[in-house]
């Protein structure tokens, strides 16, 4: 066996499957080092100190679900194209417009962190129609029995590749600050070769596919086909029971996180001035360092019991870390001696338990719909849970920031409700599918 598949832990993927995972591992090695930077989290801290602009935080965390709502978009644009070249256009998409921000002045304040946000939310808009074209990709790949283990896999390649290149570049923005303008474009750089990998890529079944989809479908115009994939999306909502509420769901727990995550950005950077570094390592390194650990653990899980009682237990970390992190935020707000240190430790603890919850989440998150989805419809099953994911984050940042601003760290009883209600629908739905 080639070297490089042992060191990647090709061994046990099936024969048929295993260029494919190769491929891409090779390209996630690049790919998560162009991605680091363009997250939430990470955008969150550069918007708030490098341009000085705070009332931008909830901005930049829900700019990026936007893209999520024009997935409908994107599955008008994949659904009977060839899936690797269509990656490769929505790639660039993405690289040129995080190398853009080398342009972006340092020096203009809230007018350069609105314009950091604007390239920040065009590169996530590229990067959903990435994430439709992933899951089916995997689906036609890789067989059921390895599925999750090979996503956890090329999902944790991503999340160290983030990791590492996020900690170095939050030491150099401690240094200097305007260094964001060679830091993205050097990255952008990076993600081009990441491509190449997958030019040679071959997606089993496609050709087959693609003639038969042409076949049953006349020419239409895009927008024609935009309402025709709304229209079918609406059919699957109504039809597939077990599917719209798995979505309710998962919307309730997604906008209990979304809630939180941009009030943890506010309290690191705003009330207890971290630097660049200090706000990463706990908003997300941390967490991060725990998906890793955590993930191969939670593939085997997801491959024994299925989505519906993998999302129960999944659930229930994540209500942990949130109603953890609701302390910290409650216990500074006391003023009693040795406060502040306390309340870093308990979101310390906090954030620990979420990376539990998100190294769960990430798989849940990328194969979960593939449970109520067909071999033919699996990108318009994707197309319609990244789409909720959008509205919830376009909505949800700005509701947990607006109520943090009125009633202070209360506010954290609201998500921490969102994510119980969550847990006791995934519950139900796992008890109804045992029966």
């Amino acid at each position: 066996m080639h070297p490089l598949s042992r060191l990647i832990g090709a061994a046990d993927v099936p024969r048929l499957a295993r260029p494919s995972y190769v491929a891409e591992m090779r390209h996630m090695s690049l790919w998560g080092m162009f991605a680091s930077l363009v997250d939430g989290s990470f955008s969150s801290i550069i918007v708030a100190k490098t341009f000085g602009a705070p009332e931008l935080v909830p901005v930049v965390w829900a700019t990026p679900m936007l893209a999520h709502l024009l997935s409908f978009l994107w599955s008008a644009v994949i659904r009977g194209r060839p899936r690797i070249r269509t990656f490769l256009l929505l790639a660039c998409g993405a690289i040129l417009a995080s190398g853009s921000i080398a342009l972006t002045p340092s020096d203009a304040g809230l007018l350069g962190g609105l314009l950091f946000t604007l390239q920040i939310g065009v590169a996530r808009i590229f990067l959903s129609g990435l994430v439709n074209l992933r899951t089916s990709i995997w689906k036609a790949n890789y067989p059921h029995s390895h599925r999750a283990r090979i996503a956890s896999r090329i999902q944790a390649l991503n999340a160290l590749l983030m990791l590492a290149v996020g900690a170095l570049a939050s030491t150099i923005f401690d240094r200097h600050a305007e260094y964001y303008q060679v830091v993205y474009p050097t990255l952008a750089a990076l993600g081009l070769l990441a491509l190449l990998p997958l030019r040679q890529l071959r997606i089993r079944g496609e050709q087959a596919e693609l003639r038969s989809y042409r076949r049953s479908v006349t020419a239409v115009g895009g927008w024609r086909q935009l309402a025709r994939n709304f229209s079918d999306a609406v059919r699957i909502m109504r039809t597939d029971r077990d599917f719209s509420r798995y979505c309710g769901a998962q919307y309730l727990l997604g906008s209990s996180n979304f809630m939180v995550d941009p009030v943890l950005s506010l309290f690191l950077t705003q009330t207890l001035q971290l630097r660049y570094f200090g706000s990463y390592l706990i908003l997300e390194q941390i967490p991060t360092i725990v998906a890793l650990v955590t993930m191969p653990l939670w593939a085997r899980y997801f491959d024994r019991v299925g989505v519906l009682r993998f999302r129960v237990v999944n659930t229930a970390f994540w209500l942990v870390a949130i109603t953890l992190a609701a302390a910290a935020l409650g216990l500074h707000s006391l003023a009693i001696p040795s406060a502040t240190p306390l309340a870093v430790g308990l979101l310390v603890a906090a954030r620990l338990v979420n990376g539990i919850g998100r190294g769960g989440g990430a798989i849940g998150w990328n194969l979960g719909h593939l449970h109520f989805a067909g071999r033919h419809d699996a990108d318009l099953y994707m197309g319609i849970h990244v789409a909720l994911t959008g509205l919830r984050g376009i909505i949800m940042p700005f509701v947990g920031t607006f109520v943090y601003g009125l009633v202070g760290p209360p506010a954290m009883l609201l998500s921490i409700a969102l994510c119980i209600a969550a847990w006791l629908a995934f519950r139900r739905l796992a008890g109804e599918e045992a029966r």
